[in-house]
C-alpha cells in the first residue's frame, strides 16, 4: 500500500505553501528521511523529507500552491522495482 506524502503544518499562521523544487524525480527510489522537496511560504523555506523508503510518485508540480494537509506525492513499495527487471534483459540478449 502506498504511503501518502502530505504537506505538514509548518507554522500556526501558514495555511498554504508552494512547491519550490522537487529534489527527487518522479519514479526515483528514495529512503526514509531523505529530503525530496523544498516548500516555500511567504515567511520561510522548508525541506520535506520522505516518510518511508520507496519509489516516489509525484502528484503536484513545481510552482503549485497548495493547502496544508494536501497529498502531493506517494511512496510505493520499498525501492525501485524497475531496476531488478532490467538486470535480466541484458542476460537474455547476450545468450
Amino acid at each position: 500500500m502506498p504511503t501518502e506524502i502530505k504537506i505538514p503544518a509548518v507554522g500556526e499562521s501558514i495555511t498554504e505553501v508552494t512547491i519550490a523544487k522537487w529534489l527527487k524525480a518522479d519514479g526515483a527510489a528514495v529512503k526514509r528521511d531523505e529530503v525530496i522537496a523544498e516548500l516555500e511560504s511567504d515567511k520561510a523555506t522548508f525541506e520535506l523529507p520522505a516518510e518511508a523508503d520507496g519509489t516516489l510518485k509525484i502528484r503536484v508540480a513545481e510552482g503549485e500552491t497548495i493547502g496544508i494537509g494536501t497529498v502531493i506525492a506517494e511512496l510505493d513499495g520499498a525501492g525501485a522495482p524497475a531496476s531488478s527487471g532490467q538486470t535480466s534483459v541484458p542476460a537474455a540478449a547476450a545468450g
